[in-house]
């Protein structure tokens, strides 16, 4: 099964989901691009919308301002496709923001 152009992976040994969910988890979240290099990120926040899950994440080496959105699969295998439609990272991005001011 081939992989988009955009999908990361996780690592083996904990499940994405798993990761991202668990409210005690400090841990930075490891991926590997689809050439095999390790990636680490800092977790922002977890963000459903429209019954699908989106996570924010920025890579440590970003400005503090700099974050991508992730779309959460889990059909198959857990994995990340990273959100290339601005106007939706823009909402995901907004709802964040609103939750956070509140």
């Amino acid at each position: 099964m081939s992989k988009k152009k955009d999908e990361i992976e996780m690592e083996d040994d904990v499940t994405l989901l798993a990761q991202l969910l668990d409210e005690n988890n400090t841990e930075n979240v490891i991926l590997f691009d689809e050439e095999g290099g390790e990636v680490e990120l800092e977790q922002i926040a977890i963000v459903p919308v429209d019954d699908v899950v989106y996570a924010i994440l920025r890579p440590l080496d970003a400005d503090e301002d700099a974050a991508a959105v992730f779309q959460i699969c889990v059909e198959d295998e857990d994995s990340l496709i990273q959100v290339e439609d601005e106007e939706l990272a823009s909402k995901i991005l907004d709802i964040y923001n609103e939750q956070v001011g509140e």
